[in-house]
């Protein structure tokens, strides 16, 4: 079996750590690109909060929240030896979303936390759902 990419979602909760840890051994096992996948929820939805009340929302917002994660993340991978990339976007509910970013990216594997289990059906590749 060829397993070329490697997609986990991580929403930053234990589970979905645990998550990532798997998605690494497995990305090194198969020597596949790694791809991380964050869905920025609270950013989207003061976004749009902002945007129904006819108030801007702060112009740094996703960037600050884009670094956070970046910050609790990064240092999770310094000991991987295959590449990877970050997936962090700001567009809506994850569990929506996920199913979107499994269609766009087309990993062979998706790697993700028991939360997202009910939208297995929906999900264009192999899952591994982590509990």
């Amino acid at each position: 079996m060829e397993v070329k990419k490697i997609l986990v979602c991580v929403d930053l909760t234990p589970i979905s750590l645990k998550a990532l840890e798997w998605a690494k051994y497995l990305s090194e096992q198969f020597k596949s690109e790694l791809v991380i996948f964050h869905e920025l929820e609270d950013v989207y939805t003061m976004i749009s909060a902002s945007a129904s009340l006819g108030m801007p929302a702060s112009p740094d917002l996703k960037e600050q929240a884009e670094k956070n994660v970046l910050d609790r993340l990064k240092p999770l991978l310094k000991d991987l030896s295959v590449p990877y990339r970050f997936l962090i976007e700001a567009k809506g509910k994850t569990i929506k979303r996920l199913i979107d970013v499994v269609d766009e990216e087309k990993p062979d594997i998706a790697v993700i936390p028991i939360d997202y289990e009910r939208d297995v059906p929906k999900l264009s590749s192999q899952v591994l759902v982590i509990k």
